[in-house]
């Protein structure tokens, strides 16, 4: 192995906190009820993916009935995500991987979903990572800037985004490996004929993901860096 490719929100940085704050924020300011965490957990973790995750998912179940708000609440929401980077957490062991990944001389990639690549910048730079990460993707990056649609568009562009950072890194899929939480990233590595690690934070703290078949299954980052120092993904997928 050469090289690994991240996914960051839920796998290298824990951003619940930050999230929820942000959410029951900007209904606060477009005088809406705030949401508790047990809502926050459903909606955004355990709702169908066939009808989508995440914090806009979130905000429609909470302005159920008021559809015609959805747009202005999300985009305050959006600001307010945009202006919190202090919230941002890093996952326990995230820097000590990382940094061991450095040492044995692989390059190391981050290939996120999240759209605006400036903020994701901006939160590498303050939790000390950017140093560490040769290569950052966002959906950005792609020109894609639609929501995502169906499960297959989703895998779909997961693949596209790191099959590019891949290649800025100059490995082949069979080179590197591939640290998610969800479904979508073994789907997309597999797709590519890569080793797949499945951590168990963020969305796999509340799903099961074992019908995806990941080659390894670790739950925790220190748990994979134990074995990174023990050669032990170096085995044929």
């Amino acid at each position: 192995m050469k090289g690994a490719i991240f996914d960051w929100d839920g796998t290298l940085v824990d951003i619940d906190e930050r999230e929820f704050y942000c959410i029951n924020q900007a209904l606060s300011i477009h005088n809406a009820g705030p949401i508790d965490h047990g809502f926050f957990v459903q909606n955004y973790y355990r709702r169908p993916f066939e009808v989508g995750t995440g914090p806009r998912m979130v905000l429609e179940a909470a302005l159920l009935g008021k559809t015609g708000k959805v747009d202005d609440v999300y985009e305050t929401y959006r600001k307010l995500f945009g202006g919190t980077i202090d919230k941002a957490k890093l996952q326990d062991g995230a820097l000590e991987l990382l940094r061991l990944l450095k040492e044995h001389s692989y390059k190391i990639g981050i290939a996120t979903m999240r759209f605006t690549r400036a903020v994701v910048d901006t939160e590498l730079e303050s939790l000390g990572v950017d140093s560490l990460a040769d290569v950052l993707l966002t959906r950005e990056d792609l020109g894609f800037k639609r929501a995502l649609g169906s499960l297959e568009e989703t895998v779909a562009q997961r693949v596209r985004l790191i099959s590019r950072a891949l290649d800025k890194l100059g490995l082949g899929p069979r080179d590197s490996f591939l640290v998610g939480d969800s479904w979508w990233d073994i789907r997309a590595g597999k797709h590519l004929g890569m080793r797949t690690v499945l951590i168990l934070t963020g969305f796999s703290s509340h799903n099961d993901f074992s019908s995806e078949r990941p080659d390894v299954v670790v739950s925790s980052l220190q748990e994979l860096e134990a074995m990174v120092r023990k050669g032990a993904l170096a085995g044929p997928s």
